[in-house]
């Protein structure tokens, strides 16, 4: 289990997040409590995530920047692609 450290900022209390969590700033966590542990729960942040590259994977097919088969083949030949 890691442990995030509290620290004073201002008149407020914050944290510092493990980088691997992959959050940016203005990303909002929703919390509850139970007893005397905090369940942080990023799943909204993961939505939005997700969300945001499929768009960019369909602005591709929207500009029709997009490659056949047939046009890998012939640009890949000379490493033995569709053999």
């Amino acid at each position: 289990m890691g442990q995030i450290k509290i620290r004073k900022i201002g008149n407020s209390l914050g944290a510092i997040f493990p980088k691997d969590w992959n959050l940016t700033e203005g990303d909002v966590l929703n919390y509850e409590k139970k007893g005397t542990k905090y369940i942080l729960d990023g799943k909204d942040i993961a939505r939005e995530h997700d969300r945001l590259l499929v768009e960019e994977s369909f602005a591709d097919f929207e500009t029709n920047n997009t490659v056949t088969e047939a046009e890998m083949a012939e640009i890949f030949k000379k490493y033995d692609w569709g053999k």
